[in-house]
């Protein structure tokens, strides 16, 4: 991957970051996308001490105007993007009967809108070297969940994205697939373990319980899928939905 620059969007905290620092340990020059930016400049940092080369960008990936700056931002100063890693993202749960509108827009617009603008600005490059690597985060939550239905619909619609995507790029030579990952120790468990009214490691222990692999998963479990997905020899996976969450889903 030593000649790739791949974007990793929602990059400055917990799968995005793991994301990030995985690609850049392969060799890819890497665009960290946050709407965070000290907190994309902060993994920036450190792999730049590693000796890996990487530019931070302070983006909404749900504002077409900031898509385009953040791409050109990052072909500037590191050239072509090749892969790209549809990351970002975030929860605000409630019943669906109960749920405000601008939590519905706001959910839908990042995951959703967001990977869609991000394919848009990044394709073009990608279908002129007649080579890319597009992967979608998605959820085990697109399989169905309760008290957030802005964030089941959102991943599910990545899911369909990513097949409709998959299917057109393919003569292009880019694939696009995504993965769902499933109790992932992240900042947004936290939230989840408020809402449930544990504290965390009540929430860890409850959610372990639930996994047949006997463990909560990490950043390292999906980075290590997103590697997959992003190898120059994986060009005949297209279209597909790998759920990385310790057990059978879908």
């Amino acid at each position: 991957m030593e000649t790739r620059v791949a974007v990793v969007t929602g990059g400055g905290s917990g799968i995005g970051a793991g994301v990030a620092l995985a690609l850049a340990g392969a060799g890819c020059r890497v665009g960290v996308l946050d709407r965070n930016e000290d907190g994309a400049r902060s993994v920036v940092e450190e792999i730049r001490a590693a000796g890996g080369s990487a530019v931070a960008v302070g983006a909404d990936v749900g504002v077409p105007e900031s898509v385009e700056r953040a791409v050109d931002e990052v072909t500037a100063a590191l050239g072509p993007v090749g892969i790209l890693v549809n990351n970002a993202g975030f929860a605000r749960d409630s019943m669906v009967l109960d749920m405000p509108l601008e939590d519905w827009d706001a959910v839908v617009a990042t995951h959703l809108r967001g990977s869609f603008l991000m394919l848009q600005a990044t394709a073009p490059a990608m279908r002129s070297a007649g080579w890319g690597r597009i992967v979608n985060i998605s959820s085990i939550s697109a399989l169905g969940d309760n008290n957030r239905a802005n964030y089941v619909a959102a991943k599910a619609g990545v899911e369909g994205l990513t097949r409709a995507a998959a299917l057109e790029l393919a003569p292009y030579g880019i694939t696009v697939n995504a993965i769902g990952p499933g109790v992932v120790n992240t900042a947004m468990t936290k939230v989840s373990a408020a809402r449930a009214g544990r504290t965390l490691d009540e929430h860890l222990e409850a959610m372990r319980k639930s996994i047949p692999v006997g463990r909560v998963g990490t950043p390292y479990d999906i980075a290590r899928a997103v590697l997959f997905f992003a190898a120059e020899d994986a060009d005949y996976v297209t279209g597909q939905v790998l759920y990385v969450s310790g057990g059978p889903h879908g």
